[in-house]
């Protein structure tokens, strides 16, 4: 995760640095721990049976992170390559339009999920386990994750111009 130079760079395909199954396991977890027991939430998936957060919340976050950025590849990906169909064990996503519309509202969560990942190939490259982050460094992360939100956001724009 360090250039040459000395400035520390973090790829867009964090794969280049980590095996693929390995960051499907992280992506897996991260999102596993969080409260999906919640009595509100499963009241309202209960009252709208087809949408699926954790699906969509656990395939953006390991597209964004392995860089695959435009919606209609993510939807290609789902429905052609195992490792993404192993993501969406309960569901895949049914369109352009709703993935677009998950990332637009819930981005603060995309955006935490994302720097979990980072944070987690920093420590696996580090070989130092659980690290103690300095401001800097956090501030990096946050910046990386946003920058692939915007990316994201910014190819599927240009395509719907097409």
């Amino acid at each position: 995760m360090a250039a040459a130079d000395g400035d520390f760079q973090i790829p867009w395909d964090l794969t280049e640095i980590v095996e693929p199954k390995r960051l499907a396991d992280w992506v897996r977890e991260e999102i596993a721990g969080l409260h999906w027991d919640n009595p509100e939430l499963i009241e309202y998936l209960r009252a709208h049976p087809n949408y699926h957060p954790r699906m969509f919340l656990t395939v953006l976050t390991y597209a964004y992170s392995s860089g695959v950025f435009e919606s209609e590849e993510i939807l290609r990906r789902c429905d052609s390559e195992p490792g993404y169909r192993a993501l969406s064990t309960d569901a895949a996503p049914e369109s352009v339009a709703a993935i677009r519309k998950f990332r637009r509202d819930n981005r603060a969560l995309l955006k935490w999920s994302l720097i979990q990942v980072l944070k987690r190939c920093l420590e696996y490259t580090s070989n130092a386990g659980q690290l103690l982050l300095p401001a800097g460094v956090k501030r990096l992360l946050l910046d990386n994750a946003v920058a692939r939100l915007e990316l994201a956001r910014h190819l599927d724009r240009a395509m719907q111009e097409i």
